[in-house]
């Protein structure tokens, strides 16, 4: 083996022994039943053999992951063992050297490293600040990291399962281009096996509508209301993933013909289904939005680029009236508050980046430091709870240096697509997969679906598959090339990896963000005397009154001013 071909090997080794050691410890879990355990392990072993076929029973069967596990009385995350068991056994796969084929820019090849190591660095730097300053909570972190990692109850004291599923994310992606690039079938087989998982996801509300479910399933739906949702918890991003689908479906059935086009509008019924069901109203707007914008796009695809721009700005502006009116309707309801809530999380947010701005509170910290945070009506409504807004809530927990890492992705990503939709308007396969990722990053706006992993790894994977598909081919022969060629783009990279490095232990001594006594946060105005000598502060109609340590009783005295 030669040089090259050695780092290769080992640093994929590397990579893998986490992957493995979480896979193995839940392999040899007595208390799990031996179809999940066996369902993993046969994951794992796929990827070794045959990784482009593992990649695709990773796509059938991750949106369904939750349903997976009622269903084999396996109270796990399956969706994210499966992805982790894909990464153990397709990492130790030898290395083979490069084929000529689609490659990303380095734009988006190093916003997608950036980001990573700044979220697996939050990681580090919140384990070893709570080994310095809380043992005990180390020895339950370790724990959760071994014996209960994929667990659905287990704790996440060091953000490592909240940061990891973004990292397994990016790694899916990072499959896609990589695999796809040695097997070109699987840009027909992966969107089929996400319409497949589409259907059966939008089969299961249908089966909970007419109330057939797994008594769990039931149970949960009891406590929604009316709006119908099987295969995950979170209605919202629910409806992101059918928005998600809806648009990839509609350009698949837009690019193929006979049978297959009849199959892909099933599959976009099934979304539609699946849309109707969950009542999201972001995932329908943003579905809608995107499906025009594409839809206006292809039928203009003759004419002239300034009338196309026009046509495209004003089918935004019709469509952002339609909803601002409608919204406005809603805001007469004196039932409704979302507008209000929706205001309170941003500023909440801003409050979060303001205390740590550079690098954040810390991946998966926002839940449990929002209430530190949080407005006084929030505080009563929800207690604790993410951000409504995803990439708000990203840049409190990474900070602008991580949001500034993935926006260099999320660029680099729009501008490969634009230039290879101008080059190539009849490709409705990456029209529709534009379309379909546009709506839920979109969705990503007034909610959260890539906290929820059934959802997340259907979104990475088309991300992924958009990426390949508009990236420009590259000849890369290998003959006479070194190894590793420091240029100046990547000396600056390995810098500021270098720095992030050294961050970590002076990070790890910060103390841990502490609640800012504003009126914002407490609800309370400045101290005043009345007239009777007594000092006091006066309220809105909701205040918050933090204590420190854990307190027995609290005596709080109050009086209510004279009409």
């Amino acid at each position: 083996m030669s040089s090259p071909q050695g780092v290769r090997a080992l640093g994929r080794v590397a990579l893998a022994i986490v992957p493995l050691y979480l896979i193995w410890s839940l392999a040899i879990s007595p208390s799990l039943a031996f179809a999940a355990r066996a369902i993993i392990v046969a994951v794992s072993v796929l990827a070794l053999i045959s990784p482009a076929e593992a990649l695709i029973v990773v796509a059938l069967i991750t949106p369904l992951g939750d349903l997976i596990g009622i269903g084999l009385e396996a109270p796990i995350r399956v969706a994210e063992a499966a992805v982790v068991a894909f990464f153990a056994g397709w990492l130790l796969r030898p290395v083979l050297t490069h084929k000529s084929g689609p490659s990303p820019t380095m734009a988006v090849r190093y916003g997608a490293w950036g980001l990573a190591a700044i979220v697996l660095a939050s990681i580090a730097v919140q384990a070893l600040h709570i080994r310095r300053t809380t043992p005990g909570a180390w020895m339950v972190a370790t724990s959760i990291l071994g014996r209960a990692y994929f667990n659905v109850i287990a704790g996440d004291p060091i953000g490592a399962i909240s940061g990891a599923r973004l990292v397994e994310g990016l790694g899916l992606s990072a499959a896609v281009v990589v695999l796809l690039r040695r097997k070109p079938m699987l840009a027909v087989w992966l969107p089929e096996a996400l319409g497949v998982g589409c259907v059966a996801a939008a089969g299961a509300a249908l089966l909970l509508w007419w109330g057939i479910a797994f008594p769990a399933v039931l149970a949960r739906h009891a406590l929604i209301g009316d709006r119908v949702v099987a295969h995950v918890s979170d209605l919202n991003a629910a409806g992101s993933y059918f928005a998600l689908l809806l648009c990839l479906a509609a350009g698949m059935a837009a690019r193929e013909r006979s049978s297959k086009r009849l199959g892909w509008s099933v599959v976009a019924a099934s979304a539609l289904v699946g849309l109707w069901l969950c009542v999201s109203q972001s995932a329908n707007a943003a579905a809608l939005l995107a499906i025009a914008t594409a839809a206006s796009w292809s039928m203009t695809r003759h004419w002239s680029p300034q009338h196309r721009h026009r046509l495209l700005a004003l089918v935004v502006i019709v469509i952002a009236v339609v909803s601002f009116t409608l919204q406005r309707e809603r805001e007469e309801d004196p039932a409704y508050r979302g507008t209000s809530f929706r205001i309170q999380f941003a500023e909440t947010s801003y409050r979060m980046i303001q205390a740590r701005p550079w690098f954040g509170i810390g991946v998966g910290q926002y839940y449990p430091t929002s209430p530190l945070f949080f407005t006084p009506p929030l505080a009563l409504a929800y207690g604790a709870e993410n951000a409504h807004d995803y990439f708000l809530q990203l840049a409190a927990e990474i900070g602008m240096v991580g949001f500034a890492a993935c926006a260099i992705l999320l660029a680099g990503t729009a501008w490969l697509v634009a230039q290879r939709l101008a080059g190539a308007p009849d490709d409705y396969r990456v029209l529709g997969l534009a379309a379909g990722v546009a709506a839920f990053l979109l969705t990503c706006i007034t909610g959260h679906p890539l906290l929820v992993s059934e959802v997340a790894y259907s979104f990475w994977i088309a991300a992924g598959l958009l990426l390949v598909l508009s990236s420009p081919i590259r000849v890369d022969s290998g003959a006479g090339r070194p190894f590793v060629e420091m240029t100046p783009k990547r000396a600056i990279f390995a810098a500021g990896l270098l720095l992030l490095a050294v961050s970590i232990p002076t990070r790890a001594r910060m103390p841990l963000p502490r609640v800012t006594h504003t009126r914002a946060i407490d609800g309370l105005y400045e101290w005043e005397s009345g007239k009777d000598g007594r000092r006091y502060r006066r309220t809105d109609e909701y205040a918050s009154v933090f204590v420190d340590g854990n307190p027995r009783w609290a005596e709080i005295p109050m009086r209510a001013p004279r009409e």
